[in-house]
């Protein structure tokens, strides 16, 4: 017997076809988590600043911990999400600390995907700074057909069919087509 093989999807045919199926970066979201406010928090905020060129907001505590001294509602991170040819640009210079490349494993079923930055001196455009010192980040994209909008507004809200969800396989094709992203099972990355 022999084994099953999945058909080879041309995407670029499929896009043509119908341009609703054709996929968009939606947003770019960073993410720095500190577990304390004060100046470390502050700190961070101005990284993504530096980073992103627009103003940050503080993401709260959502339970009490008592062995890490947390209070509900206190603030322990930052965040700033951008969109559009804005998000374009930041997720190119983003993917230029990692030579260009991405894990096989960061991607999920839904268009979603993610990376981590160990130091923020390491993105283009960014000098060291003694007053800030070293930061480490996480950065999530999300990739969606049009369309999508129609499950998260607030008016006439309806449910998505699975098949307009943006899969796996396509978000790395789109990512290798857009960005000149080769997609590897693991980074090897030199650090000096």
């Amino acid at each position: 017997m022999s084994a099953r093989t999945k058909p080879t999807i041309n995407y670029e045919e499929m896009w043509e076809k119908s341009p609703m199926r054709k996929p968009f970066l939606e947003k770019v979201v960073l993410n720095i988590g500190v577990g304390s406010g004060g100046e470390e928090l502050e700190r961070a905020v101005a990284v993504l600043q530096q980073i992103a060129g627009k103003a940050p907001v503080k993401t709260a505590s959502r339970v009490n911990v008592k062995e890490f001294n947390l209070r509900k509602g206190r603030p322990i991170g930052t965040k700033i999400t951008v969109r559009g040819k804005e998000a374009e640009k930041l997720l190119t210079r983003l993917f230029i600390v990692n030579n260009n490349k991405m894990l096989l494993q960061s991607f999920d079923d839904y268009g979603n995907f993610g990376f981590g930055i160990k130091e923020h001196i390491s993105i283009p455009g960014l000098d060291y700074d003694a007053d800030i010192g070293i930061w480490g980040l996480d950065v999530c994209g999300r990739i969606v057909r049009p369309g999508m909008r129609v499950k998260y507004r607030r008016l006439n809200r309806a449910k998505i069919p699975k098949e307009h969800y943006v899969s796996k396989a396509e978000a790395q094709y789109f990512l290798r087509k857009k960005f000149g992203v080769d997609i590897v099972k693991e980074l090897d990355l030199e650090f000096f």
